[in-house]
């Protein structure tokens, strides 16, 4: 009789030993989300501080404002990238634009105001 409670008993803790073991990778592995979305690219050039508190002036990245219903997939600070139109490229989320604007993008541009066009929004966010 007590040998068979000492299977049970040698059973439960390699059980317990393997539960223990996955729940762990499973903590460490990180979570990657990729978000693509259709959005119009829009320019804009001004002189002043954008929503992370940076002058535009001192910024040396390529970067844009997005809208505020985009603002929860694409946060400040966040790099995303415009692919399928003449503005493809890595840009890095450092403004907001107005309320009035909706699934856009505002390139900050120094040369002459351009056209609005559309293009794919790609942005991969680990967390």
């Amino acid at each position: 009789m007590s040998n068979i409670y000492r299977h049970i008993h040698f059973g439960f803790i390699f059980l317990m030993t393997f539960f223990l073991i996955n729940t762990h990778e499973c903590r460490t592995q990180s979570l990657d989300i990729t978000y693509v979305d259709t959005v119009r690219v829009m320019t804009y050039k001004i002189k002043g501080k954008t929503a992370t508190g940076k002058r535009t002036y001192k910024i040396k990245v390529p970067f844009l404002a997005v809208s505020r219903d985009l603002l929860s997939k694409y946060p400040l600070n966040s790099t995303i990238e415009l692919l399928d139109c003449r503005w493809a490229g890595k840009y890095k989320v450092l403004d907001v634009m107005g309320k009035n604007h909706v699934s856009t993008v505002d390139i900050f541009y120094k040369g002459k105001k351009k056209s609005i066009v559309k293009c794919l929004c790609k942005a991969s966010l680990t967390e």
